[in-house]
């Protein structure tokens, strides 16, 4: 049976599980993406409305509002598209596309949000985008199962070149198997 563990806050919980996750993963987050994942986590998993509805339509409204509404739009697809990607992977074969679809969405949301906003937190949007499939992959690492099936895995890594992915697929074909080509590295 698995000890119970009791933190004194929810950001402390969160905190050790995604430092976990990471360290189990062999990927170093930095803090300020370490406490974004967390503060992502503790906001969006008291929502009961996540994932419900096509992303390209929110993600359009996101780009074609203005000002602040756009900006936190914007923000909301990315999040939603990196807990779907890294808690809830599954959710891309209900919708009838790949985890590579989260992970292109979310990464350009972020990606926008950075062009938009001149603040000095539009930095932290670049990072996220640039490190959405890192973030994933911690996500991923949290629910400490295989979250996707071999051939789903090998997509995942084929469209995203997620290198956890890539070890798992070794782990599981064994020492000879050597992953496909990528379209792009992580």
């Amino acid at each position: 049976m698995t000890d119970l563990i009791l933190e004194p806050t929810a950001v402390a919980g969160w905190q050790r599980l995604v430092r976990e996750a990471a360290r189990d993963c062999r990927i170093e987050l930095a803090e300020e993406l370490e406490g974004y994942l967390v503060h992502t986590l503790i906001h969006l998993t008291r929502e009961a409305r996540l994932g419900r509805g096509a992303i390209a339509p929110q993600y359009l409204e996101a780009l074609l509002a203005a000002g602040p509404r756009g900006a936190e739009d914007l923000r909301r697809v990315g999040d939603q598209c990196l807990l779907l990607a890294g808690l809830y992977p599954r959710q891309a074969s209900r919708r009838l596309v790949r985890v590579g679809y989260f992970v292109d969405m979310g990464r350009s949301a972020y990606a926008r949000l950075y062009e938009l906003l001149e603040r000095a937190n539009a930095q932290l949007y670049r990072q996220l985008s640039e490190a959405f499939v890192s973030l994933a992959d911690v996500l991923q690492g949290l629910r400490g199962e295989a979250a996707l099936s071999p051939l789903e895995a090998i997509e995942y890594w084929q469209d995203t070149g997620s290198r956890v992915q890539a070890r798992r697929l070794a782990e599981h074909f064994g020492p000879g198997w050597t992953a496909p080509g990528s379209r792009r590295p992580q």
